[in-house]
């Protein structure tokens, strides 16, 4: 499988992913396309339906929650069949949070808004309101002299789909071959 980081534009965070056994089940479909046409087309779209919900499953569980869980909750998913013949289907999973690349990799020492620190600090260390001003002050001037550090749950999302979506691809392959050989899907 090959796993490769895209930073598109600055509020997205998106990996691609390339199971091996996408790249054998398209040197079959390329020898036999002519004869299974769209079928061929609609069960690698179920396998990448399949691989896409499961991976945005995973990431689901390893994105951190945050004071408001906007990041976890803005994960979406989406499968898309480019052509038939040749069969080529893309399945994308992302983060819609603008902060996410900051999450995943952390940051530069920088100065942070403190209205997000305080309302973090209030929610995730449930300190009053009357004492969070101060809590997130110095969280802020850590940020400026250190940064934050990066918490990688997209990297292990991806590793920890890997077995998943490398499955529902050779389930894909062995459909195909039993279409082919005049069995049943």
């Amino acid at each position: 499988m090959i796993a490769s980081q895209q930073l598109g534009s600055p509020y997205t965070l998106s990996y691609e992913i390339i199971p091996e056994s996408l790249e054998a089940l398209s040197i079959q479909l390329s020898a036999v396309s002519q004869a299974l046409g769209p079928q061929a087309a609609r069960i690698v779209e179920q396998a990448m339906a399949k691989a896409t919900e499961q991976l945005r499953t995973v990431a689901f569980e390893e994105t951190p929650v945050g004071a408001t869980g906007f990041l976890r909750s803005g994960i979406a998913a989406d499968v898309q069949v480019i052509s038939q013949d040749p069969v080529d289907v893309t399945g994308q999973v992302w983060w819609q949070a603008g902060y996410a690349p900051v999450v995943e990799y952390g940051s530069r020492p920088h100065w942070a808004p403190i209205a997000p620190l305080q309302h973090w600090v209030e929610r995730k260390l449930h300190v009053p309101p009357d004492e969070s001003y101060g809590v997130a002050r110095k969280i802020q001037f850590k940020i400026a002299r250190h940064g934050t550090r990066g918490q990688e749950f997209a990297r292990r999302a991806v590793e920890q789909a890997e077995p998943f979506v490398e499955r529902a691809f050779r389930q894909a392959v062995d459909r195909i071959v039993r279409l082919i050989s005049g069995g049943q899907a």
